[in-house]
């Protein structure tokens, strides 16, 4: 016992150890419970015998939304700091209670808080009959994101590594604006949505590679920036960079082979 309020109190970020979600796991570990009984389970039986649920404008106002709090976040951490070197130079987190500072380390809270809610897209997913969607590479990635920003907001709370918050932050940005768009039976948006399909999961594999870097870059001996996190963190990337390219892998080939049938 002495050891867990030890790693899960006394050595976590002080500022954050109180806040939502942010003190002890068993939440964490029951949201994630909760969620594959919604997922594989509940939601599935229910949907049974009913028709599939369009929530067309449910999806619009979701995806603008998605645009709208990653914007806030990238102005946050700009407001509070954040560079471009970051993704090079070593920066260590500031575990002080000034007001830059405190703006940082509230970024990150505010970056569980969006990866917790984006757990109802499966549910979305599921609800719209799309069952095919909640692949291995959506569920894992949806868990493994949360969890993480459980751990960045509970003892990282800033440092270097907020790059991966930019870098995913913009990405979001492109790959909710195509959802949005690819929404709406609008000539405009149809464009767009045929000639840029292929290219958003290129920009998440993308963002991968960058963040790999930005993490190896932490690894400087001379920079303290915390081992057990990217100790975590790095092989949580490998494995999404290898899911999304076997993704990408099979989609593009079926769709150069369905070419070349016609």
């Amino acid at each position: 016992m002495d050891l867990y309020q030890y790693y899960i109190y006394e050595n976590a970020d002080q500022r954050t150890k109180n806040w939502f979600l942010a003190g002890s796991p068993f939440p964490i570990i029951g949201i994630i419970i909760c969620y594959l009984a919604l997922v594989y389970y509940i939601v599935p039986r229910y949907m049974r015998n009913r028709e599939a649920y369009q929530l067309k404008t449910f999806m619009g106002f979701y995806n603008l939304f998605q645009v709208v709090y990653c914007v806030f976040l990238i102005t946050n951490l700009v407001k509070a700091g954040w560079r471009p070197y970051f993704f090079y130079r070593c920066v260590e987190t500031d575990y002080s209670n000034e007001p830059k500072a405190m703006l940082m380390v509230e970024t990150t809270w505010y970056l569980l808080m969006i990866k917790l809610f984006e757990l109802l897209e499966t549910v979305l997913f599921v609800l719209r009959k799309k069952q095919n969607q909640v692949s291995v590479l959506h569920v894992y990635h949806h868990i493994s994101t949360f969890v993480i920003a459980y751990i960045y907001t509970k003892y990282i709370g800033g440092s270097m590594l907020t790059f991966s918050i930019v870098a995913n932050c913009v990405v979001h940005i492109i790959m909710y604006s195509y959802y949005f768009m690819s929404a709406y039976d609008v000539p405009l948006f149809k464009f767009f949505v045929a000639k840029y399909k292929k290219y958003i999961t290129k920009i998440q594999l993308i963002q991968f590679c960058l963040m790999m870097a930005n993490n190896l870059f932490g690894l400087n001996p001379h920079c303290n920036v915390s081992r057990p996190f990217l100790a975590m963190y790095i092989p949580n990337i490998f494995i999404l960079t290898y899911l999304f390219y076997d993704f990408y892998k099979k989609s593009y080939s079926k769709s150069k082979a369905s070419k070349h049938k016609q």
